[in-house]
């Protein structure tokens, strides 16, 4: 029997990114990594156990426990990946035809920005706050992120919903997940962090790298451990405390809900572009191997895509002079919000 010969994967270059509620991480060792990726390529089991070097009894135990966390299925007597895989080639011909159409989504924002700094100034906040000083976390991340995919995900608009990915630990996991081959950036480089906080409806809010010329964001990194600290120290009563503890902004209820107005005209907008693109969007997704197996995997390339896009259209609104990204190159703030999770997240 002939084999098909596959490169070796150069784990350097493998990354993986979620967007949902779920766990899978505990059900991706190196070796099940391995035979992901050659399932992905169209190995027959056969193959994929001469390949690594492994005993058919041996291969059935890899790949049980990813059947078991949703990201494997078996169609026919052959075994696919349940989520998208993105080859080397592919990740860069997304990426450049993502950042080409970012710049309509930095035309977007550069054309309503001043109308947006008028609805900041509307907000309490601003008596304590420039425009030009949280415009990175209320528009980049409040806007261009979460609000824009929560925009092509809300009633399956664009994004098909984050599908059901039961586990025997989370059954009611629900999420998208999607493994590429090439440069870090490839996943888009801007991102957030949502954490619940002790009193209802708040939550601790940070936008930014997670990285920085590929090593961690450190001061994003100490920002949050300082308020867990804080939290766990029992010794802070309220959201007013932590964030003044923090020197944070503090976004109250009546804050939250005069942005949240702004935020979703002005990703009503984004979302419209990219409904005028979709066309040209998705013919990349149905050339992609992926494309002709994996069951979730649109929902899983639109948003893939849509965090490429809106992470090169901040970095051109950053070249142009128009949003101010921190040195830090991250903001946080402490967040009122009355649902518990938005859009994508939703779990």
């Amino acid at each position: 029997m002939k084999l098909t010969r596959i490169k070796e994967i150069d784990f350097n270059r493998i990354h993986f990114s979620l967007a949902g509620s779920g766990n899978p991480w505990r059900s991706l060792t190196r070796t099940r990594v391995r035979i992901l990726r050659k399932l992905h390529d169209g190995a027959e089991l056969s193959e994929v156990a001469s390949q690594l070097d492994l005993t058919s009894e041996e291969l059935n135990t890899e790949i049980h426990p990813l059947l078991d966390a949703s990201l494997v299925f078996e169609s026919n007597g052959q075994f696919m990946p349940s989520f998208l895989i993105v080859d080397e080639d592919e990740t860069q011909l997304v990426y450049n035809h993502a950042s080409t159409f970012s710049k309509n989504l930095a035309d977007i924002i550069d054309a309503n920005f001043e109308d947006i700094e008028k609805s900041f100034k509307h907000l309490e906040l601003s008596k304590d706050y420039t425009f030009e000083d949280l415009a990175f976390l209320f528009v980049g991340g409040r806007i261009i992120d979460i609000k824009f995919l929560d925009k092509l995900s809300a009633g399956g608009r664009i994004m098909p919903p984050a599908p059901p990915r039961p586990s025997p630990d989370k059954p009611d996991a629900h999420y998208y997940f999607w493994m590429i081959e090439g440069e870090k950036k490839h996943l888009g480089e801007y991102g957030l962090e949502d954490i619940n906080m002790p009193w209802p409806s708040w939550y601790y809010f940070s936008f930014g790298q997670n990285l920085i010329s590929g090593s961690p964001n450190k001061d994003r990194g100490k920002m949050e451990t300082r308020y867990k600290e804080l939290v766990e120290s029992g010794t802070i009563k309220n959201p007013e405390t932590l964030g003044r503890s923090l020197g944070i902004p503090i976004v109250s209820s009546t804050d939250s809900k005069k942005w949240a107005e702004t935020a979703d005209e002005q990703a009503d907008l984004l979302s419209l572009c990219f409904e005028e693109h979709e066309k040209s969007i998705k013919a990349l997704h149905t050339d992609l191997k992926a494309g002709e197996y994996s069951p979730y995997s649109l929902g899983e390339f639109y948003c893939w895509y849509a965090h490429i896009a809106y992470s090169v259209a901040i970095d051109i609104l950053e070249s142009k002079g128009i949003l101010h990204v921190p040195m830090e190159r991250f903001q946080s703030a402490l967040w009122y919000k009355e649902r518990e999770r938005e859009g994508v997240l939703v779990g």
